[in-house]
């Protein structure tokens, strides 16, 4: 690929919108915008999938995966003429099927058909698309600094190092400076770039385009791509994803720039709009991880999982069955470490947790624990393969993953579910506070000393309604009202429910239902009474903006919480009534 084949508006491309500014936007451009979907509208089949190939972005290795690992069919454009000509042909309504509804395995000649389209040509690409399929954008960014090295050592008589030449380079006439900006505002070579036309570059990034990262190529296929458009590798190329990310980070050169010295800060000045993009393509990317709309696809098999998964727990209102093992939900910051001394030292109970890894099936008699790791998916498979829940060593399993740690029960040992839950707001204020003391925690970040609780929850990528995630296996991507009915459903079929502020009424249930007596009269009370993993922390404002903001960006779990409330009470009547009959 070369700068001359990319070049937004070069002299070959005949654009009669060339000279228009960006505030007096013209009809053509207006056309375009309204071609492409935003990126948080809903996944339709008729939308096209358009890789924008930006030259040294590993925009090759995405199209890559999509040809090699899904098996897709791309129709790829380097020539702007082939472009205009396939415009007039109306290719995208003839040619175009759904990599879905329409796989090519149903055609015995494929033909032009095609699932997706790439160019490097932003104006010209976007006008194949019609109204009736309109496009939905994937991006790949890469500062521009590390661009223009790529771009310098792709020349002859160059060499990696040579940051004279390279500035140099960046300084010649040769150079194309603030090449995204100039694409997506159409601004011609021999037009100066204007703060008006980053603004309308930006308004375009942060609305229509799916955004991946070079620097991060596995979180943009595995939980952007994939979550956006529902693909997945095929049964025959399996592991084809991470061959192609390596191969494409090993190709793309180290670079010799110092982030932040004296060459980068002068290439990240010529380019000083592009500099500002990718920045906030940076915000936009860790913005996505929690909002991006999930393709159909995807939400069908996360709710599959979840009908299988909670297919191994008992409903509430079951028979007592003596073969069952309590499962306990453990939801962060919920009462969880007070849960598992209670049960270990007043019920005299063995529970599930690693606390000599790797991962067995040691016994800590004076620990009362069994030393399985339930914590990642990764972990509860290996835990199956010991047929643990068979294996009669342990008296409740506990895990914060709520689907795949009902899979390791069995149809000989089925699981009884409870779990503790907390107010959100509360919830999300004492981890905050507790990731950022917790040293012997994977999840301590020492970073969040110099952020507010404000700014914790404001942060790209905060992750948020964690409980909704977890019991609807949703656990990247937007959420939505049918999220939030799954999550309401599996709580009052599968659950016993405790409240964190209510710990006495919790026990006094949970002894109830799964018959458990203390071995010594109070011991319950003394452990409710002690502190553990206290943090001094003061609670924002209830109605003030920082607790507004945290109830927003949480609104799913709130909604599930006072569900559970309702529930919570419900369960204690009916439980009361069982023991007075």
């Amino acid at each position: 690929m070369t700068e001359q084949q990319v070049a937004p508006n070069s002299n070959n491309n005949n654009n009669n919108n060339n000279n228009a500014i960006i505030g007096q936007s013209t009809n053509k451009q207006a056309v375009i915008l309204n071609m492409l979907r935003r990126a948080r509208d809903k996944v339709d089949e008729k939308d096209v999938p358009f890789l924008l190939q930006v030259p040294y972005t590993n925009s090759d290795v995405i199209y890559n995966i999509m040809t090699e690992c899904y098996g897709l069919v791309g129709r790829e454009y380097w020539d702007v003429k082939e472009l205009r000509r396939d415009e007039k042909e109306g290719v995208v309504d003839q040619f175009y099927v759904s990599s879905h509804d329409r796989p090519k395995e149903m055609f015995h000649n494929f033909g032009k058909r095609f699932h997706f389209l790439s160019t490097p040509h932003y104006q010209e690409g976007t006008s194949l698309l019609t109204l009736k399929h309109k496009g939905r954008i994937i991006l790949m960014l890469r500062h521009p600094a590390y661009i223009a090295e790529s771009m310098y050592l792709s020349r002859p008589n160059t060499h990696r190092g040579d940051l004279k030449g390279l500035l140099q380079y960046v300084n010649s006439t040769d150079y194309y400076d603030n090449w995204m900006t100039r694409m997506l505002a159409n601004v011609p070579r021999e037009e100066r770039v204007t703060e008006e036309h980053f603004k309308y570059a930006r308004m375009i990034l942060e609305n229509k385009f799916i955004i991946g990262m070079t620097s991060d190529m596995t979180e943009t296929v595995k939980k952007r791509i994939n979550l956006h458009f529902g693909w997945k590798e095929l049964p025959s190329k399996q592991g084809c994803e991470m061959e192609y990310i390596k191969k494409g980070t090993m190709e793309l050169p180290t670079s010799s720039l110092e982030e932040g010295g004296r060459e980068w800060r002068f290439i990240a000045k010529k380019n000083l709009f592009d500099s500002k993009l990718m920045a906030r393509g940076m915000a936009v990317f860790g913005m996505q991880k929690m909002r991006i709309p999930v393709h159909p696809y995807t939400v069908r098999e996360d709710r599959k999982a979840v009908s299988e998964a909670f297919g191994h727990l008992r409903n509430v209102q079951d028979e007592v069955d003596k073969s069952d093992i309590p499962f306990f939900w453990h939801i962060p910051k919920a009462s969880g470490t007070t849960v598992k001394e209670i049960m270990s030292k007043c019920y005299n109970l063995i529970r599930t947790e690693m606390v000599d890894p790797p991962s067995s099936l040691d016994l800590f008699p004076e620990k009362k624990v069994l030393n399985v790791d339930l914590t990642t998916p990764e972990s509860i498979v290996v835990a199956k393969g010991y047929n643990v829940a068979d294996s009669g060593m342990a008296d409740v399993f506990i895990s914060q993953l709520a689907v795949e740690g009902s899979t390791v029960f069995t149809t000989y040992h089925m699981g009884r579910a409870f779990t503790i839950m907390r107010h959100p707001v509360i919830l999300a204020t004492s981890l905050f506070y507790y990731r950022r003391i917790a040293t012997w925690e994977p999840t301590y970040r020492p970073d969040f000393k110099d952020l507010t609780l404000h700014e914790y929850v404001e942060m790209p990528g905060y992750y948020d309604n964690w409980m909704v995630r977890m019991l609807t296996n949703a656990k990247l991507g937007g959420l939505n009202e049918g999220h939030l009915e799954i999550a309401k459903a599996v709580i009052k079929e599968k659950f016993i429910v405790g409240i964190s502020d209510h710990m006495d009424e919790t026990f006094r249930q949970l002894e109830s239902y799964f018959g458990w007596k203390e071995q010594e009269a109070g011991c319950v009370k003394s452990f409710l009474s002690a502190s553990f993993n206290k943090n001094k922390y003061e609670l924002p404002e209830r109605g003030g903006p920082v607790w507004n903001a945290i109830a927003d960006k949480n609104k799913f779990d709130m909604q599930l919480y006072y569900f559970a409330l309702e529930l919570f009470g419900e369960q204690g009547k009916k439980l009361r009534r069982t023991q007075v009959g």
